[in-house]
């Protein structure tokens, strides 16, 4: 299992592996505002009403239940041999100054797709990004 920061690294290096391959700009550019977007809070009450509203959107858009829901992680189950959809998977990461960033993956299982991984991350951030 990756740390945080790990799965963090590796999810950035797939998407410059990605860019590299040929990627359109239109993904390009949807990818960067992804990253860009990333939410973060710096207060315990910002924190704790972007986390709250952060487990809300899991619940909401999340094809799967909750596995994990502590102050640092929200993910729901994984696909199993009975049902195929969209886990989501939130890290509440620390870093400097007291600053805390909001990373959502999320992963499509599903024989006949999903909706766009890339759109939902950016939907999540939106999101998080407008709780004040």
């Amino acid at each position: 299992m990756f740390s945080v920061c790990g799965r963090i690294g590796i999810i950035f290096g797939a998407s410059l592996m990605l860019a590299s391959c040929g990627a359109s700009e239109e993904y390009l550019a949807r990818l960067a505002e992804v990253e860009r977007t990333i939410p973060y809070c710096t207060s315990e009450a910002e924190c704790e009403a972007k986390w709250s509203a952060a487990r809300g959107w899991v619940i909401a858009n999340a094809d799967f239940t909750l596995r994990t829901d502590s102050e640092t992680r929200i993910d729901t189950l994984n696909a199993d041999s009975t049902r195929s959809g969209t886990a989501v998977q939130v890290d509440r990461v620390e870093g400097q100054d007291g600053e805390f960033q909001i990373v959502v993956d999320v992963e499509c299982f599903a024989a006949y797709g999903c909706p766009s991984e890339l759109d939902m991350r950016l939907d999540f951030n939106r999101t998080i990004n407008a709780v004040q």
